[in-house]
């Protein structure tokens, strides 16, 4: 109060600390890229060899990522409950550490193993591995961590270096909340024989094939068609046609891609029995394994709207909302998009369209898909699409929880 009992001003006056305080600053740095003294853990697998640097990636961008025990780096498959970890010659070459003994990988060591199996962690007796849950993605490929993983390995030390002199990357970045735009892969199909359903009007409707929806036919995905009871298949499947309804004259086909249904031109009726076989891609399942490619990619029948979370080999499949929590659900697809021809791409000639369509991306990665520039040589697809062995869809997804 200005006044006392008797109403005498009575001023209070403010009284000076001229030294002050420090208020802790709590912001570290923008979400996207947080910053952070990130590194690639010494253990893992390589996966891609870089032919001019002569050196390999072990972590390809778009990858789903995690980090293990130390705090490193590592492709969040390994966080998966049944994980295992797989070492190859490629490995031991590479002098990948071990990360079961925390010593160089010997040639009598590759194999596959169990992570729950490892007990010692990079040779740590008692100590368990672990992979926490997804924390964000690559969003560029990591080189493979030239350190040895110790103790002492800090990225600075060239005593902890696998070679002394050398370390091409020294810190990584993790992208936590971003889009992203992926090829979307199809899996292959086993044969299957083809009857006819129906015939009408010079029109033969063959049964439907058992994956849907089918992946278009392209050069990284076609369609095969082969004889079985009838043996005119080379002129039966000549020309693709857009519908059914452009089915009208000798050697035109059309496949629906959602029903999977394939009409085939015929001036009678083509009889019954399997009249011949198919070979085809589609997005019923998701591929795994070796039939998959190095580069990140999304996986399955996917639609904007739907969540995705991470697979056995860190790349994006469709979650299960029902039953996947927050800790697994990576983002949300915006989009899905027919890209093959987009801005005018298929009409670009680009060198090499016969080299071998292998998109496996495996080492040494010397030539074939990789050499063949976007265009005429790779169907008048972008890269991203051609090198993951795609057929023609890209999905746009984004980075959600994280």
């Amino acid at each position: 109060m200005a006044f006392d009992s008797l109403g005498r001003y009575n001023p209070q006056h403010k009284t000076w600390d001229h030294v002050g305080n420090m208020i802790p600053v709590v912001e570290h740095s923008e979400g996207i890229r947080p910053h952070g003294e990130f590194r690639p853990s010494a253990w893992a697998p390589v996966q891609f060899y870089d032919k001019y640097y002569e050196d390999f990636f072990v972590i390809m961008p778009g990858k789903i990522v995690a980090f293990d025990n130390d705090g490193r780096i590592c492709p969040a498959q390994y966080g998966m409950t049944g994980a295992t970890v797989t070492y190859t010659s490629r490995d031991v070459d590479a002098g990948v550490i071990d990360v079961r003994t925390g010593l160089r990988l010997l040639a009598g060591d590759v194999g596959t193993f169990d992570v729950a199996d490892v007990t010692a962690f990079m040779g740590r007796t008692g100590i368990a591995m672990r992979c926490s849950a997804p924390v964000g993605v690559a969003p560029y490929a990591f080189w493979q961590w030239g350190g040895d993983g110790t103790s002492k390995d800090d990225g600075f030390n060239p005593a902890a270096f696998r070679k002394h002199n050398y370390q091409l990357q020294h810190r990584v970045a993790i992208l936590c909340d971003y889009v992203l735009e992926l090829p979307l892969v199809p899996a292959v199909a086993g044969t299957e024989n083809l009857s006819q359903s129906s015939f009408s009007g010079n029109k033969a409707v063959l049964n439907a094939v058992s994956n849907t929806p089918v992946a278009r036919n392209t050069m990284r995905t076609p369609l095969a068609f082969a004889n079985g009871v009838l043996t005119d298949a080379v002129t039966r499947f000549v020309v693709e046609r857009p519908s059914a309804d452009e089915v009208r004259s000798a050697g035109d086909w059309h496949i629906n891609l959602e029903t999977g249904v394939i009409t085939v031109f015929a001036s009678s009726t083509l009889g019954a029995g399997n009249l011949y076989t198919v070979a085809y891609s589609h997005y019923g399942t998701a591929p795994t394994g070796t039939s998959v490619s190095k580069f990140a990619c999304a996986l399955g029948d996917l639609h904007a709207g739907d969540f995705v979370k991470v697979n056995d080999d860190s790349n994006y499949i469709k979650a299960d909302t029902a039953v996947d929590g927050f800790d697994v659900i990576m983002g949300q697809v915006l989009e899905v998009e027919d890209v093959l021809g987009k801005d005018a791409l298929d009409r670009v000639r680009t060198a090499f369209p016969v080299l071998d369509t292998n998109a496996l991306g495996t080492y040494p990665g010397y030539g074939g898909q990789m050499d063949q520039m976007p265009g005429s040589a790779t169907g008048g697809v972008p890269d991203k699409v051609h090198y993951a062995g795609a057929a023609n869809l890209v999905v746009r997804i984004n980075l959600i929880s994280r």
